[in-house]
């Protein structure tokens, strides 16, 4: 079971988190620190395989806990958590140590999980190129003319020493070794060797297989052919005598530990190098994405300024659309009409005036309802979105599952035709782009929020392209009207996986406390 520990002091970010990781790892544990204290303690008890550490907390910031957990050597990795204008913080901290920095605004919050599984993951790449320094069986070239020396050094490595695999042969065998058609882990040059033939092998060797342990074996004494062995890379010299087997292999143990560690030690550097860039490359990468949230927001700024202008615009063209709509239909009927009623005069039935006075109050009905249904007035906000999906049913084919969960007594009035209008544009929308059959729509109210979802499967779009373009209202429309009713709206859509809008209402303690009283007309 993974266990993670989150410290942080909004319970209400903890919970989101909770439910993302634990909906795609249902044995995972998040456990939760409301301060940098909780924090320090919880992960003294230890157990932790990664802590989420919030940048700003009351009582220590993350920094401080960071700073904490380095002086314990706490090998646990720390993903820091940052909010908006913290971007000097997070590069202070990715520099300080933390494995990785998200930010609360951004879109990398949404892949949490993704992130959390590949820091956990390198963690534990690197424990185990950690203890990789393990004992092993170590191949061991024995080459010595003498064929009696080299059964006796096989005999007593077989005896004395199975993690060493000895592999006795006459000089010529070098050759292989060199050419690289046999590998070993070390070299012994036995006591049979003429001291300029062994002195040539010792050159060859450095200079081939210069990390390969090299280890010389002489009937006589320590003198300047042993200096000359040592300067040539040979790493030990044992005189041939009483004990010298026990020796060698004492000898060999020693050079191939140092050697193991040193390749050991080679790849930790090179994995400390590349995790240095990889962090470097974090630092840039994380300083320019926060460099272009500031950008984007100035220029949400700049759209910010000039949507009232906007909306102005749409107003009109509205306006324009309704006396266009007044001039066509109902001002021809009422037209029609006047020629009946003169007809009527003569003598004619009144019969078809009759009829056009039908078809026109028809109209002006439907010119009302598109306008501002009565009913959403008279009976409130679920009958008037039963009428409403029924209404764009009949009129485009595309099925609307509607589910409804409101309390029984009114909403205030402007956020129930806001929630009317969003759910009438965006079906709007449906019809016109998405290409899909059917349509969800969502509304759920606790005591405290609204909950609006409208989704489908159509064709989906780019909705970062979507809301850069100047020549279209309708996202911007939406979102507008979302914030002025103090709401948030999401838009997630992708080409070809269909779309999903979601906007989120806080109800005040009064929203929902005047019982309805239902009107006649």
């Amino acid at each position: 079971m993974t266990r993670l520990l989150f410290a942080d002091d909004d319970p209400d970010v903890v919970a989101l988190v909770r439910m993302q990781l634990e909906h795609r790892a249902p044995d995972w544990t998040l456990e939760h620190a409301a301060g940098g204290r909780e924090a320090l303690a919880a992960m003294e008890r230890g157990g932790y395989d990664l802590l989420l550490l919030d940048l700003t907390m009351p009582d220590l910031d993350g920094l401080q806990v960071l700073g904490e957990l380095t002086a314990r050597r706490d090998p646990t990795p720390v993903i820091m958590v940052s909010g908006q204008g913290q971007a000097e913080l997070a590069v202070r901290a990715l520099r300080a140590g933390a494995a990785d920095c998200i930010d609360k605004n951004s879109p990398d919050f949404r892949r949490i999980h993704e992130i959390v599984v590949g820091t956990i993951a390198r963690q534990r790449r690197r424990q185990h190129l950690a203890s990789s320094v393990a004992p092993r069986e170590h191949r061991v070239l024995f080459l010595d003319p003498d064929a009696a020396e080299r059964q006796r050094a096989t005999h007593f490595f077989q005896r004395s020493a199975p993690l060493l695999a000895l592999i006795a042969a006459a000089p010529p065998v070098l050759d292989d070794f060199l050419d690289g058609r046999a590998t070993f882990d070390a070299v012994v040059l036995g006591a049979g060797w003429e001291t300029i033939a062994m002195l040539n092998a010792l050159r060859q060797l450095r200079a081939r297989a210069e990390e390969v342990p090299l280890i010389v074996i002489a009937r006589h004494a320590p003198d300047e052919t042993a200096v000359a062995a040592f300067k040539l890379g040979a790493h030990d010299y044992l005189l041939h005598g009483a004990g010298w087997l026990p020796e060698l292999v004492f000898s060999l143990n020693q050079a191939l530990k140092q050697a193991d560690t040193a390749q050991v030690n080679a790849r930790l550097t090179e994995e400390l190098a590349t995790l240095n860039r990889t962090l470097a490359d974090q630092v840039v990468l994380r300083t320019r994405e926060l460099e272009n949230e500031v950008r984007v927001r100035h220029e949400a700024e700049l759209r910010a300024q000039a949507l009232s202008t906007r909306l102005l615009r749409v107003q009109e063209d509205e306006r324009r659309a309704l006396a266009q709509e007044l001039h066509d239909q109902i001002g021809q009927l009422l037209t029609g009409l006047r020629f009946q009623i003169e007809a009527a005069k003569d003598g004619a039935s009144l019969d078809d005036a009759l009829v056009l006075t039908d078809e026109l109050l028809q109209s002006v009905r439907a010119l009302t309802l598109t306008l501002r249904p009565r009913m959403l007035d008279d009976l409130g906000l679920a009958p008037a979105l039963k009428w409403q999906t029924q209404l764009f049913s009949r009129q485009t084919g595309i099925a609307v599952e509607l589910e409804l969960s409101l309390p029984s007594v009114r909403l205030p009035p402007e956020l129930e035709i806001t929630v009317y209008r969003v759910v009438q544009e965006t079906l709007t929308n449906v019809a016109r782009h998405s290409g899909a059959n059917a349509a969800v729509v969502t509304v759920t109210a606790s005591d405290t929020t609204l909950h609006l979802e409208i989704s489908d499967r159509g064709r989906g779009f780019d909705v970062a392209a979507a809301l850069a373009r100047r020549d279209s209202l309708g996202l911007a429309g939406l979102s507008e009207r979302v914030r002025l009713a103090g709401g948030q709206l999401e838009i997630v859509s992708r080409p070809a996986q269909g779309t999903r809008l979601h906007a989120e209402f806080a109800l005040s303690s009064t929203a929902t406390t005047t019982p309805f009283a239902a009107t006649t007309s």
